[in-house]
């Protein structure tokens, strides 16, 4: 377990075995039902630059989109008691993201949206390919990290994270295959 930003950031590397990984990668691929979303950008509606899921209890909308959440899973809810107990948090929303090669992407962005509440918990998985993960500060952009996240690791952003840094996951040509990003967050809203 590596911490970052007086402990808003834990990163858990290789919590999940390689053969687990690739078993939830393919079962995930398979299983979850995927969405291409797409959302006006500057008067222009575009295609998100990745695909996406909610499952659980509640709705997390964000970039305009409002989704209705699919129900859990019984794979789902194990990995909900994973990011459960390493967060001491109870959940009740996931967002699921699909890159399906080095053109997806995230950019910047804070998870600090009023309905997750005041410096919310959020655990993210990664499965799949290996991609970076930047974070950068709100207002001093010099203070920029990057780390990169494989198969099986785990972050967990906690504190004040969402409000003084965003993070991004950046197009990185070089990569052909694709990630899963799970990300278990507690709507209070």
């Amino acid at each position: 377990m590596n911490t970052y930003f007086d402990n808003r950031l834990v990163i858990y590397q290789n919590y999940f075995d390689l053969k687990y990984c690739q078993q939830t990668f393919d079962k995930l691929l398979k299983e979850i039902k995927w969405l291409q979303k797409s959302h006006n950008n500057e008067g222009k509606i575009v295609d998100l630059p990745r695909l996406t899921a909610n499952y659980g209890e509640k709705s997390y909308n964000y970039s305009g989109l409002v989704f209705n959440p699919e129900p859990w899973t019984d794979f789902l809810l194990e990995l909900k008691t994973v990011a459960e107990n390493l967060a001491s948090v109870q959940f009740n929303a996931l967002v699921l993201q699909y890159y399906r090669d080095g053109n997806d992407r995230v950019n910047w962005h804070s998870d600090d949206d009023s309905c997750v509440g005041t410096n919310p918990v959020i655990v993210s998985m990664s499965f799949g390919e290996s991609r970076d993960f930047w974070v950068r500060h709100k207002t001093h952009h010099d203070d920029r990290h990057k780390f990169t996240l494989h198969s099986g690791d785990i972050v967990i952003m906690q504190g004040d994270m969402q409000h003084v840094y965003v993070h991004k996951v950046p197009i990185e040509k070089d990569k052909t295959e694709a990630r899963l990003n799970l990300t278990f967050r507690k709507v209070v809203t």
